[in-house]
């Protein structure tokens, strides 16, 4: 059994993020938990705190006041947290965040701490100016939203997703209107009218962002079932990598989408050896990454192969079976043979001696 480092939670899944790896951060398991994550969770308190939108509206207060007062207030900022970003979430959705402005920049950036997008099918695109393969490498340039403005309804439980919300609000929403319109019925009506219409409870103290786009473009939505975006992946040829300059060759490859602070050759003095010893780590971990690709379009492309040899070796086996149970049988009726013939002998024998002395 594999002994894991897990005394105080989960840790990132690939070691190239930061100064360890191993854990489930990062992974496909992780990715589909729905809920916010610290970085997100810190930036929505900032951006609720230097709003002065709803609770966190701090007018009249002195600095001691404000403290007090704000430090009580943001104890449930991570549950708004993850309000907001399901907020975000359902407007991408529709093509209506910020990430789908095609005038945007939706490229993706390969920051400290995040996730590292690299370079995965061995084509034209993934070549530098020498002909070398960037597979494995790290990839600049990439763009997470290339379909711009429509949006994703044609995918499977979007379209459903969507309209459940929407129908789930207008109904609830109807049966608050018809109470404040014809009053309360009951005890329990009266508490629900006090708390909804006399008080004004809010429905939320979630700081959102709005939406980047009022409404969604009539000429790129996509209502119907099974109609894709126009476009799902996009490539500059005249920016590749967003780094032409960086070559497979190198040294400094492996994290070439990686800024660096300084210039630094691999052959100066100023080159740590621990830092080479990490250079190696990482170029050794984008060669295995790079064999594990090429392993399993192997595998893909010989599947058919695989399978008929597994089946002429079956039916081989089959044939020896065959004829092994056919010698079996063979050799049970030979020896059945054999009783006969020496029961019938013995039966003559023992009737012989009668037979001459009646003679």
């Amino acid at each position: 059994m594999v002994w894991h480092w897990n005394g105080r939670g989960s840790l990132p899944v690939d070691p190239n993020v930061g100064v360890t790896g191993g854990g489930g951060v990062g992974g496909p398991a992780e990715a589909g938990v729905t809920q916010a994550w610290p970085r997100y969770e810190a930036e929505y308190l900032r951006r609720a705190l230097l709003s002065e939108k709803h609770k966190y509206a701090t007018t009249g207060l002195d600095r001691e006041q404000k403290q007090i007062y704000l430090d009580q207030v943001t104890r449930d900022y991570k549950e708004e947290a993850d309000e907001a970003l399901k907020g975000e979430f359902d407007q991408w959705l529709q093509g209506l965040h910020e990430a789908n402005d095609p005038e945007g920049d939706s490229v993706y950036v390969n920051a400290e701490g995040k996730p590292v997008r690299r370079w995965t099918m061995r084509n034209k695109e993934a070549q530098d100016a020498e002909g070398g393969s960037k597979v494995g490498q790290a990839r600049a340039g990439w763009k997470h939203t290339p379909w711009g403005r429509q949006s994703l309804t044609h995918l499977p439980g979007v379209s459903t997703y969507l309209a459940e919300q929407k129908r789930n609000g207008m109904d609830a929403d109807t049966r608050m209107q018809m109470l404040a319109e014809f009053g309360p019925q009951s005890l329990e009506d009266a508490w629900k009218y006090f708390k909804h219409w006399v008080k004004g409870r809010p429905v939320t103290d979630a700081v959102t962002l709005p939406p980047h786009f009022d409404h969604q473009s009539t000429l790129s939505r996509s209502d119907f079932k099974g109609q894709m975006p126009h476009s799902m992946y996009e490539y500059r040829v005249d920016q590749p990598d967003a780094q032409p300059g960086v070559l497979a060759s190198d040294a400094n490859a492996y994290n070439a989408a990686a800024a660096r602070s300084y210039e630094e050759a691999p052959n100066e003095a100023a080159f740590k050896s621990h830092e080479n010893e990490a250079r190696e780590a990482q170029l050794l971990a984008t060669r295995q990454f790079r064999e594990r690709l090429q392993n399993a379009a192997s595998r893909e492309g010989h599947a058919g192969e695989n399978e008929a040899v597994a089946r002429e070796e079956a039916a081989e086996r089959a044939q020896v079976a065959d004829e092994v149970r056919g010698d079996v049988i063979a050799e049970d009726l030979k020896h059945e043979q054999r009783t006969r013939d020496e029961q019938l002998r013995g039966r003559a024998d023992s009737l012989l001696p009668a037979l001459f002395s009646k003679v």
